[in-house]
């Protein structure tokens, strides 16, 4: 069977033809749909009762004088729905109400045009009594906003009572007039309203399929950028991201004058511990010394980030040597109480750590390499020292420049 060709194929938008999503979806586009409506109708109510105004001043200035009473009664009601329809919808809180009290109104502004003319004689006045009939339907169906079967009922239940409303208590309907305005203008008004909805509904999937789109894309994006600065093994930061920190801390500190301290932690004997235990469980032991190292980064500002291999690092903007100390022997303690074997380290024959500490004020003389190599070096006098400990790094003493007489400066 040859393959289909991708570019064949259509995107299938359920339900749109029959003006219904599936349940979910059809929720949020009645919301959606619901807002659209009520923001538009906020201002074109307003030219509604515009046009309504100059309908029923065309029509009273053209009606005979022994209706006129009749025609401003009846129809200053049509004007008192639209203008409540309006005020209504200016409450943000009614928003959720819009299609119950929009489609009322027109359900009886459409039902009082249709029943005027049953109420009338004379052969004009007949004729501008549909006119009302027409910019009725044209309103409903054009600027209300209301859904197609909404907008449906409103005009066919309408016309519906007003018809009955003329036949019980008037003189009945004009069907030929009436077949030419109502009837054609509701079919073409539902037309129209069926279109237009299509259309909102199309461009609502199409909006929504973009925004899941952008939403995957950036949840993506934010994925690789968090694997960009993250270690696989241990899901600590890692190298890229400590650098860009310390970067970031080492000129808060130099602004604010504040301690800074960074603290490279070794595994003692791991590798030995790798060549008896096994690569795998080597790692496992990474993650768990991760686990317990990351309870020691609660302070904003703090980073806990594995630097390579079995090492980590820590960063502590604003701690001093007091503080610092205090940590680092509080770190070796509490690696020691994971109580992991490790016969490879003759000591204790546990898993034990290396702890080396360097602090500084940030000046514009130093920088933060000379601080993390200090750390280094730091790390090496503990390892030199018999490893499951800490050292601090203290710089080494100036030398003393000795003239030829051999009497120094400072003598």
């Amino acid at each position: 069977m040859a393959e289909t060709d991708p570019r064949s194929r259509r995107v299938v938008v359920p339900g749109v033809r029959w003006l219904r999503f599936p349940r979910r979806l059809e929720a949020e586009y009645r919301e959606y749909q619901n807002l659209e409506a009520v923001d538009s109708f906020r201002v074109n109510a307003f030219y509604i009762l515009i046009l309504y105004m100059l309908l029923l001043s065309g029509i009273y200035a053209l009606a005979p004088d022994a209706v006129r009473g009749l025609w401003l009664g009846a129809y200053i009601w049509v004007g008192i729905i639209v203008l409540a329809a309006g005020i209504l919808a200016q409450f943000r809180a009614l928003d959720r109400y819009f299609p119950i009290y929009t489609g009322l109104g027109s359900f009886l502004a459409v039902a009082l045009s249709m029943a005027i003319p049953g109420f009338l004689d004379e052969p004009g006045s007949i004729q501008l009594a549909n006119v009302s009939v027409i910019y009725a339907l044209v309103i409903v169906y054009a600027m209300v906003g209301l859904r197609f079967p909404v907008a449906v009922l409103a005009c066919w239940g309408g016309g519906l009572l007003g018809w009955l409303i003329a036949e019980r208590f008037g003189r009945g309907i004009d069907w030929q007039m009436a077949h030419r305005t109502y009837t054609g203008i509701s079919l073409l008004g539902m037309f129209l309203c069926y279109t237009e909805e299509v259309r909102g509904r199309l461009l609502f999937f199409n909006q929504r399929q973009l925004q899941r789109q952008q939403h995957r894309t950036q949840a993506l994006a934010e994925r690789l950028h968090r694997l960009s600065r993250e270690d696989s093994l241990t899901s600590l930061a890692n190298r890229r991201f400590f650098d860009e920190a310390l970067d970031r801390e080492w000129r808060r500190c130099q602004r604010e004058q504040q301690p800074l301290t960074v603290m490279l932690v070794d595994v003692d004997r791991f590798k030995a511990y790798n060549d008896h235990y096994g690569h795998l469980q080597g790692d496992e032991c990474l993650r768990t010394l991760a686990d317990e190292l990351r309870r020691y980064s609660r302070r904003g500002g703090d980073l806990v980030a594995r630097f390579g291999g079995e090492e980590f690092v820590l960063l502590y903007p604003g701690v001093d040597e007091t503080e610092a100390v205090r940590l680092a022997s509080r770190l070796c303690r509490s690696v020691r109480a994971l109580g992991l074997p490790h016969v490879q380290n003759a000591a204790v024959g546990e898993v034990t750590i290396s702890v080396g500490v360097a602090v500084t004020r940030p000046a514009e003389s130093g920088s933060a390499l000379q601080l993390l190599d200090a750390a280094d070096r730091a790390l090496y006098q503990a390892k030199q020292g018999g490893r499951d400990s800490w050292r601090l790094y203290e710089p080494p003493p100036p030398v003393r420049l000795v003239h030829d007489s051999g009497v120094s400066k400072d003598d």
